[in-house]
């Protein structure tokens, strides 16, 4: 549910284990600007965490895998 843009910038750092500074060179945006997005993303997962904790739970575990 995250909106385009950011969940890019998530799956490229937590999926495709890229640094901050390679994902701003790769998607020509600043350095901070993907800071910022990865901000958002994870308080985004966080917030949903205590409303949807079982999806959620079961996403996260799948990432450490």
């Amino acid at each position: 549910r995250l909106p385009g843009r950011r969940k890019e910038i998530f799956i490229k750092s937590r999926f495709e284990g890229l640094s901050i500074k390679e994902i701003a060179e790769e998607l020509k945006i600043s350095h901070k600007t993907v800071e910022n997005q990865l901000t958002d993303a994870l308080k985004f997962i966080r917030a949903n965490l205590k409303s949807e904790s079982m999806p959620v739970l079961l996403f996260l575990s799948l990432l450490m895998s």
